[in-house]
């Protein structure tokens, strides 16, 4: 299908590069779903036929880095922008597929994706994806358009999430698969199709097969986005949240799991209007604030107090993200940033804390908290300077004034298991 789309100019300099060099190459996965949606891509990622050390080859050591194991790609760089590049890949092979390693415990352990390097063509690379949706491919060169499932494009316009091929069978390979379904439930709307839906809640126990650090850096992935409150709600209402991240699930419907969600909600709300940066910490402190707040004992939107405030934070932070191996220093600022509030809270704030490295993301938790416990986060944003040192966190072109009224977005409709 012959279609412009508006591609990346260096994403296309790879594309061409790869292609001028004898290897197929094209534009893939979320990339393509987003900009027929009308939306801006995070970034663009690049399925290849050249193999990891080919491509490295091509574009020198110096821009280019082979990183994984379980699924080998390699990252290159061009002027600052940064590509994840794969190689083309087939089904794997029956020594690649042998996860039981505790078969006693799960017998669909057995199916599991252990390895998936083994190098196909393009047309294989779609069918061994997991969604419809995420199985379109783009040449930027020729503007071509790839619907290889041949029904990628159906399923964007019926807003359907469809798994290819056997959907039990693709959640038993990959357990993540259900949370990326779900993703995709939560950003954009979408509804499960009955087959998938249906694989999806026989299979949720197999999340617990998954790698804690793979779910960290999915984890990291929502709270990096500007719709990590939609993303909990698909996982709670479909009952993946449970064996994601039990201690919120086990806290649902309470006034501190209601409160959290209303923080991320902002802070959700100003990411998309180019507030703020997409800081995974921040998200990770708006969760954590009202279990602090319920911990120490005082009323939600109260000053807190610094006695034991420090051990309370990393007490919480524990509790909520341990299923989750999350990275040291995202813990460590997430605590940074909650205990800095008592600072806050008291009104003064010492001016050598301007230069800490978590000084704009506590501030911008202050101004959260104002917006939601109906202050003048207008207000906020005065009586905390912003530093000229720091200021570059905000996004270019945002708007430093203009504060919306928040209006609290509706819960995504349950769905039902028959």
């Amino acid at each position: 299908m012959k279609i412009k789309l508006p591609i990346s100019s260096n994403a296309r300099w790879v594309v061409s590069a790869l292609q001028e060099s004898g290897y197929e190459a094209c534009i893939v996965g979320g990339a393509i779903r987003d900009l027929l949606l009308d939306r801006t891509p995070k970034d663009f990622d690049i399925g290849c036929s050249a193999t990891p050390e080919e491509v490295r080859q091509l574009f020198g050591r110096r821009n280019a880095r082979i990183i994984g194991k379980r699924f080998r790609l390699t990252h290159v760089t061009v002027k600052g922008e940064l590509f994840e590049v794969s190689t083309f890949r087939k089904a794997p092979a029956e020594t690649e597929q042998h996860g039981r390693v505790n078969s006693d415990e799960d017998e669909n352990a057995e199916n599991l994706i252990v390895s998936d390097n083994s190098w196909g063509s393009a047309v294989e690379d779609a069918w061994r994806r997991d969604f419809t949706v995420n199985a379109l491919f783009y040449d930027p060169v020729r503007e071509e358009l790839y619907d290889h499932t041949g029904m990628g494009l159906e399923d964007i316009k019926s807003q359907t999430v469809r798994a290819i091929g056997e959907p039990a069978l693709r959640f038993e390979e990959d357990p993540v698969r259900m949370l990326r379904a779900l993703k995709l439930v939560g950003q954009f709307g979408f509804t499960l199709d009955s087959a998938t839906e249906n694989a999806l809640f026989a299979k949720l126990e197999l999340l617990k097969l998954a790698s804690p650090s793979r779910l960290a850096l999915e984890l990291e992935k929502i709270f990096g986005s500007c719709c990590g409150d939609r993303h909990l709600r698909a996982f709670h209402d479909y009952g993946l949240l449970e064996y994601f991240l039990p201690e919120l699930n086990h806290a649902w419907d309470t006034p501190p799991m209601d409160r959290a969600l209303d923080l991320l909600y902002e802070r959700n709300c100003r990411l998309d209007e180019g507030r703020y940066r997409n800081s995974v910490s921040l998200a990770m402190a708006c969760v954590a604030l009202p279990f602090v707040e319920e911990e120490m004992g005082i009323e939600p939107g109260t000053p807190i107090p610094q006695k034991k405030c420090q051990a309370v934070v990393s007490r919480v932070l524990e509790r909520i993200f341990l299923p989750l191996h999350m990275m040291v220093r995202l813990n460590l600022s997430a605590e940074k940033i909650l205990t800095l509030q008592t600072i806050f809270d008291q009104g003064k704030c010492p001016q050598e804390l301007y230069s800490s490295r978590s000084y704009p993301n506590a501030r911008e938790l202050k101004i959260i908290r104002s917006a939601v416990d109906g202050g003048d986060p207008e207000q906020t944003d005065k009586e905390w300077p912003l530093p000229a040192a720091v200021n570059h966190l905000r996004r270019p072109g945002a708007s430093k004034g203009g504060f919306r009224k928040r209006s609290r977005k509706p819960k995504i409709t349950e769905k039902s298991a028959e």
